[in-house]
């Protein structure tokens, strides 16, 4: 996967990111639709939410209308991925006259007010990345989510959180979790039975790729088993996300380059 690093947007691109809120009643449900700037195109790299209890809100994101990036996730997930980053290594783009819908449900016995913030590129700056990749004979990074959710019971081992993987091969590069209870959760990772990642707490997951990404980047292949087992040693019920950042590989990775 070729990779444009240190991207400088043209002059005339606007400093201007979109956000917007909703308050969601206690157990109620509401969205979000962000439509980029002007009904323009618009390059997201981040998506920044926030709320009081965001371990108690759940959210999909669905994007130009019909394509789910991820779905029923608790909204400490998107934000424990998007937080301590630059960005994705490559937008996802939002087209012209399409939008980025949160569907957001609380859980919580309370109101919440949600609040979501892109943080990209708009047109004149999606046009002068995509001129760079055609110049140096690479597709832009096409960048995908995995994920899946699971509630705990006390004491649960080994509970498959139902992540599928993609039809087409991926690269994974990020990983975050999230859960209600901190400290309770431990999970481990396999790729086709091959263990990417022992048994270790949330936390320590976390904290490997909450700034960085992976050492080795690893392949889920087309269809291929990609299992995470969460473990609850509570003793009370526990609610877990997780989400992975991934890329499509392409054919040029054989022989990869930063530029």
């Amino acid at each position: 996967m070729k990779i444009v690093k240190n991207f400088i947007p043209p002059t005339e691109s606007t400093p201007f990111n979109p956000a917007k809120a909703i308050e969601i009643p206690a157990g109620g449900s509401g969205h979000i639709m962000m439509n980029g700037m002007g009904g323009e195109s618009f390059g997201v790299r981040k998506i920044l939410p926030y709320a009081l209890y965001m371990n108690k809100v759940f959210v999909s994101a669905r994007l130009n209308e019909d394509l789910y990036l991820f779905r029923d996730l608790q909204l400490s997930v998107v934000h424990q991925l998007f937080q301590h980053i630059d960005g994705l290594l490559a937008p996802f783009i939002i087209q012209k006259s399409n939008s980025l819908v949160f569907e957001l449900t609380n859980t919580h016995n309370t109101a919440q007010t949600v609040n979501i913030q892109l943080v990209g590129y708009d047109h004149y700056s999606l046009t002068k990345l995509l001129n760079i990749y055609q110049e140096i004979g690479s597709p832009m990074p096409q960048p995908r989510f995995l994920y899946g959710q699971a509630t705990l019971a006390p004491g649960a081992v080994n509970i498959d959180m139902g992540v599928k993987a993609k039809s087409i091969d991926v690269e994974a590069r990020r990983l975050a979790m999230s859960s209600d209870r901190p400290g309770d959760i431990t999970a481990s990772l396999k790729v086709y039975n091959t263990t990417i990642r022992n048994e270790v707490f949330l936390e320590q997951i976390n904290d490997e790729f909450g700034q960085f990404y992976a050492n080795v980047p690893f392949i889920i292949g087309s269809n291929m088993p990609f299992q995470v087992y969460a473990y609850n040693k509570g003793a009370q019920q526990a609610k877990v996300s997780f989400l992975a950042e991934t890329y499509v590989v392409q054919k040029s990775d054989a022989n990869p380059l930063e530029v």
